[in-house]
């Protein structure tokens, strides 16, 4: 029987379902011009901006975990196929149906700053990929390594980059001047925490989690302390910036990682609906956004019911959209595959005491 780790679950569904709520506040607020003025509810979207961190964290952990030091033949061919195509097809499509553009040099032009310079929510695929480069090239030396050292230092690494990023001027270099445009985001020097987080999480997963239940207040207190430093930044102005790319992100989204972990220690259940939505989450992050900002208003008087409104309507028609792409032999091509763990096997392995 296979042995199936929970916490993935829990992390792509938690992780799917919050890039959504981000981008609907995002909209409600713009369409009612009411950015500024609901601090409460931007501060919750602040705290949510774990998100697609989350998503980069498990694609490295999940290959560590599962083949250490090496990938299996033909892992790159498949990650261009399941990735690579969607990463293109749906870039192509968001230039297009998003930005609506007037002509053809301006799709062109929409293209190429989907495609390459960071100006879609795809850009996560390419972060994925340099994650898998760097496992390729650079795992058999880092294992040597002592893990928290290392994950301390690039902590403090990453919380510098995206510093730099936010409060040094940019340069006016052509060249030096596109770490500060999204060309910035790109980059694996602002992720390379969580590259190496997920890295030693996986190798050592079996230690890890023998062991974390021992850091219970630690992880706890940390996870706190990361969220007051999050909170105080953003209320008195020190960094006004509402997304993942922030200077205290790094040790926030590091935290909330662990934070998940410990509660897969202690709960090993999958309910129903948090494997449903993990199974369509890589299709409803792909999908979304060509909805999320284009549906109206539900009440022009209030932002929560249109927040609401518009999270349940992208969720819906993400998940039916993909169901039926992928009911086509290329559909997982076009909107990204659906994954196929069913919750009767996911329980029966709960059952058996299967369950990571």
């Amino acid at each position: 029987m296979k042995t199936y780790t929970s916490v993935i679950f829990w992390m792509r569904t938690i992780a799917c379902l919050s890039i959504v709520l981000i981008h609907s506040i995002t909209t409600t607020f713009s369409k009612m011009d009411y950015v500024g003025h609901g601090t409460l509810i931007r501060i919750i979207q602040l705290l949510l901006m774990f998100s697609t961190p989350l998503f980069v964290f498990i694609s490295e952990f999940l290959l560590a975990k599962s083949y250490h030091v090496k990938t299996k033949p033909g892992f790159f061919k498949n990650k261009l196929l399941y990735l690579g195509i969607p990463y293109i097809l749906i870039n192509l499509g968001i230039s297009f149906f998003y930005f609506k553009p007037k002509n053809f040099n301006e799709f062109v032009q929409y293209v190429g700053d989907t495609m390459f310079h960071g100006g879609a929510v795809t850009y996560f695929i390419v972060i994925i990929f340099q994650f898998y480069i760097l496992h390729f090239f650079f795992a058999k030396y880092i294992v040597k390594w002592k893990p928290v050292p290392v994950i301390v230092g690039s902590i403090l690494f990453t919380t510098l980059y995206w510093a730099f990023r936010e409060f040094v001027p940019q340069s006016h270099h052509p060249i030096l001047g596109l770490f500060w445009e999204r060309e910035g985001w790109m980059l694996c020097f602002g992720w390379i925490s969580y590259f190496l987080l997920g890295f030693y999480t996986g190798v050592y997963y079996e230690t890890f989690m023998r062991n974390i239940q021992k850091y219970t207040l630690h992880i706890i207190l940390g996870t706190l302390v990361s969220m007051a430093i999050l909170i105080c930044n953003f209320v008195f102005g020190i960094s006004t910036w509402v997304e993942s790319k922030r200077f205290d992100i790094p040790f926030y989204v590091t935290m909330v990682i662990l934070l998940f972990f410990l509660f897969s220690s202690y709960v090993k259940y999958v309910p129903k609906f948090i494997l449903f939505i993990s199974n369509y989450s890589f299709c409803i992050y792909l999908i979304h956004y060509f909805f999320v900002h284009n549906l109206g208003l539900l009440r022009a008087d209030s932002s929560l019911r249109n927040i609401a409104f518009n999270f349940i309507i992208t969720i819906t028609i993400s998940i039916c959209l993909a169901y039926l792409f992928n009911l086509f032999k290329f559909g997982k091509f076009i909107v990204g595959g659906i994954g196929h763990v069913k919750y009767e096997t996911v329980y029966e392995s709960y059952k058996n005491g299967k369950m990571d």
